[in-house]
């Protein structure tokens, strides 16, 4: 990759960019094609490219950004599973990716235990699904081990596995990270309380849906906090379900004022965390 844009800081950005472009249009053609939200719009999209706007680093080339491809994707197999077919197709495919993912980045593995319990949620008790994705997730390890000892550098794999603390030590600016941590918790609230009004009114596929999605940011969460704190973009995962959840503020239909305050609030914030060194 840096062969391709001559190592240039430049070109690694604007490639991050359009990036981070093509995901959010990405994971709000995955929210409108499983009928998330009662009505198609761009809204999804908005809100991704606004959250990954508040922190610079966000902005940058980095594994996470290369793993937020592979959530969506897995998000987007999750949300079938419920109706699918020929499930095992999806769940290996699942577990293939997630097992690219952990080669990206070590802690991406409990992302193995995110496809497990959206089996164990989604569909009935069925040990052979299981077994398919614990395949699919094995796969590429398999692989990339059977290149290493090919050319003689088995030695390297086990500094594959490399885990850390990725939370905040010496706070060097509190008032970014302050503000930026509450104007989520302000618009992720708001988001769950419209998601429980319209819960009730959805099909049980969505409802489903919406206890994976729940789950993903659960384990992002996870996967984030246990990455080295040299990798300083690492909360970048967390993005594409959290994006889904606070989505829903903007949806509330009785309400317009609230779906208007969510709007300009998250422009406030953006506004805010750039001023603040964000």
């Amino acid at each position: 990759m840096g062969v391709v844009l001559f190592h240039s800081a430049f070109g690694f950005t604007i490639l991050a960019v359009a990036m981070n472009g093509l995901q959010a249009i990405y994971l709000n053609a995955v929210a409108n094609r499983h009928k998330l939200f009662h009505k198609p719009t761009y809204v999804t999209a908005f809100v991704y490219i606004s959250l990954c706007s508040l922190y610079v680093e966000f902005g940058r080339f980095s594994q996470p950004l290369l793993i937020n491809w592979i959530l969506i994707a897995v998000l987007d197999n999750m949300l079938q599973l419920s109706q699918a077919q020929k499930p095992r197709k999806l769940i290996y495919n699942s577990g293939f990716l997630i097992g690219i993912a952990a080669l990206l980045s070590f802690p991406a593995i409990v992302y193995i235990l995110l496809l497990l319990v959206a089996l164990a949620l989604l569909r009935n008790l069925n040990p052979g699904e299981w077994m398919v994705a614990i395949l699919g997730c094995l796969t590429p390890v398999y692989f990339a081990a059977g290149l290493l000892f090919l050319f003689d550098v088995l030695h390297w794999f086990p500094e594959w596995v490399n885990l850390g603390v990725n939370l905040p030590g010496t706070i060097s600016k509190p008032v970014f990270l302050v503000g930026a941590i509450m104007g989520m918790i302000i618009l992720f609230t708001a988001g769950t309380y419209v998601l429980q009004k319209q819960l009730g009114r959805a099909s049980v596929f969505v409802r489903r849906g919406w206890t994976g999605i729940a789950m993903c940011l659960i384990f992002s969460i996870i996967a984030a906090a246990i990455t080295d704190s040299s990798i300083k973009m690492a909360w970048l995962v967390i993005m594409p379900s959290i994006t889904l959840i606070i989505a829903n503020a903007y949806y509330a239909e009785k309400n317009k004022a609230f779906s208007n305050f969510a709007f300009y609030f998250m422009l406030l914030l953006v506004v805010f965390c750039k001023l603040a060194g964000g």
